[in-house]
Parts: structure tokens; C-alpha cells; sequence
């Protein structure tokens, strides 16, 4: 750049400084112009496309994130384990006065029963949703027993000491298939059932919520 301080005033008549010293500030404030307003519209062009480009994206993942939602939702409950078995119970019982049991008034029984220990996740509607990138991460709620059925249709009696003081009735024996869900539920949890709900839950859910045309895929992770 020019120093115009460097230009020798006695070599220059008076005029033709000035003129000098005119041209070379014209030719420094048409620079310095110049590169502002190439500045100014690359800003503008880098805001235009990163704006252009920003909603599309934004508009795709909540579009993507409420599909997920919605399958989820219609789903509600999801049941991926099942466990079958035959169970029997013993139950004796005897009339008491306060701690005492009264003689003579014991009964007692041994029922046989079949049963269904259904597991998997109760509410789908609980999941946690979100996108990265192309993957959407779906947070299921942990795996649970759902419900615990006794075929009533399979009841067999298969030993009875009745008492005429104390008979056996109805209340007995519902009390009897409380205790027997109860029990039910313990085996089939030693037995795996979770492992195998929570097993089938992530190959169900992905292939139910895994896109049609490759938009994104889908990843499971647990609460």
C-alpha cells in the first residue's frame, strides 16, 4: 500500500499533490468498499442457505419422531412372553379361637390348576422418542409381568379332607388361586420369562417402527 506521507513534496508541484493524494485515498476507500459488500453478501448467503436448509431438516425428525409416537400409542399394551404351566396347590386350615386352633374343625385340600403368565410392556405410550442423525432411539419401559390368567376350566381336586365343622367353600379356593398366582408369577420369572419378553419386544418393535423406504433406522434402548 502507498504511504502517502512517503510522496516528496519539493519533486510536486502543489496542485499535482493534491491530486495525487486524492487518487491514492480513492483507490483505499474503493478497496476497503469492496471488500465489505463481498463480506456483507457471503454472510448473506452462508444465513439464507443454513436457514433454507434448517427447517427441512427440523420439519423431517418431528415428522419422523411423531410417526414413531403414534405407532407406539396404537399399540398401547405389548405382550411378548408367555409362560404356560400346571400348578397345584395344598392349603389346610383349621377354626381358631384367638391363637388357638379349635379340634377337631381341620380341613385342608390339594387343587390342580392350568395357567398363563403373560409378559411384556404395559404402557408403550411411557417410551421416550428422539432423532440423531438417521437413527431414532426409542426408550422403552422396562418389562414387566402383565397379567396372570388360571383356567378355571382345568380346576381338579386331587385330595380333600373335609370337616362338617368347618367345611371347605368358595372363598377357599379363591383365596387358594390368589396364593397360587403368586407363586405362578416367582416360577416363571426363575424360569426366564422377562429375558424372553424383553428379547422379543426389541426384534417386534423394530421391525413394526422400521422404516418403509429407508428414511431412518431404528435402535432400542431400555429405561
Amino acid at each position: 500500500m502507498i504511504n502517502i506521507f512517503q510522496i516528496r513534496r519539493k519533486n510536486i508541484p502543489k496542485r499535482r499533490e493534491e491530486n495525487v493524494m486524492k487518487d491514492v485515498l480513492k483507490g483505499v476507500v474503493t478497496k476497503i468498499l469492496t471488500v465489505v459488500v463481498i463480506i456483507v453478501f457471503l454472510g448473506m448467503g452462508v444465513n439464507f442457505g443454513y436457514n433454507k436448509i434448517k427447517p427441512k431438516i427440523t420439519h423431517e425428525e418431528t415428522s419422523n419422531v411423531k410417526i414413531i409416537k403414534e405407532k407406539l400409542k396404537a399399540a398401547a399394551e405389548l405382550n411378548t412372553g408367555n409362560y404356560l404351566c400346571t400348578a397345584v396347590i395344598t392349603k389346610a386350615d383349621s377354626k381358631r379361637f384367638k391363637k388357638w386352633k379349635i379340634p377337631f374343625t381341620e380341613k385342608s385340600f390339594t387343587v390342580q390348576y392350568d395357567a398363563t403368565v403373560k409378559a411384556g410392556i404395559k404402557d408403550l405410550t411411557k417410551a421416550d422418542v428422539r432423532q440423531k442423525g438417521k437413527d431414532i432411539i426409542v426408550k422403552l419401559p422396562k418389562v414387566e409381568i402383565t397379567g396372570v390368567s388360571i383356567d378355571n376350566d382345568s380346576f381338579k381336586r386331587l385330595d380333600e379332607a373335609n370337616n362338617i365343622f368347618n367345611p371347605i367353600n368358595i372363598e377357599d379356593l379363591n383365596n387358594a388361586q390368589t396364593e397360587l398366582k403368586e407363586e405362578i408369577i416367582e416360577q416363571s420369572k426363575k424360569k426366564g420369562v422377562l429375558k424372553v419378553a424383553k428379547n422379543n419386544a426389541e426384534t417386534l418393535i423394530t421391525g413394526m417402527l422400521s422404516s418403509t423406504n429407508g428414511d431412518y433406522k431404528i435402535k432400542i434402548e431400555w429405561k
